[in-house]
């Protein structure tokens, strides 16, 4: 996966969060896109990782990041136990490493100074120009470095499926 296919993952993501709002749906629709992976129920299944799972807990950005890794190299049957888990684990935890390191925090309620559990706080976040801009570079930022590290594990195996 080239830098300009990574940006343009980034860019698609931010686009969505910004238009439509939904972290975790933007970050995977921008890559079921970019790789063909288009898969309607999960889509569907992602929504509630927005706005840290509609309770601010992890960041839905970084919920819809780890999606897209297990779309990548999750295993791909319940058969396969603890050794099929095992391919994911390295690229989920550099994900969520990274992510803390660039943000000090893998907590929406954190990082958007919301609690999701008060409508009130939610819709002063929802109205808040500058906030959303933050949660808008976020996403993109995000998705750009599942690009990367999607394209280490393809460069790694060998391998572009989908």
């Amino acid at each position: 996966m080239d830098q300009e296919v990574k940006k343009k993952i980034g860019d698609t993501a931010s686009k969505y969060e910004e238009e439509f709002h939904g972290c975790s749906q933007a970050v995977l629709l921008a890559f079921q896109e970019a790789l063909g992976l288009k898969d309607d129920p999960l889509f569907r299944a992602a929504g509630p990782l927005a706005g840290g799972m509609y309770s601010g807990l992890t960041c839905g950005a970084l919920a819809g990041g780890l999606l897209v890794i297990g779309l990548r190299v999750g295993r791909r049957k319940i058969e396969e136990g603890l050794e099929g888990l095992l391919e994911a684990f390295e690229p989920a935890q550099r994900l969520v490493k990274w992510f803390e390191a660039e943000y000090g925090t893998t907590s929406c309620r954190e990082l958007t100074g919301t609690d999701w559990f008060d409508v009130n706080q939610v819709m002063l976040f929802l109205r808040s120009p500058d906030r959303l801009k933050e949660c808008v570079k976020r996403v993109g930022k995000t998705a750009e470095k599942v690009a990367e590290i999607i394209a280490e594990i393809d460069s790694r195996s060998g391998s572009q499926e989908g």
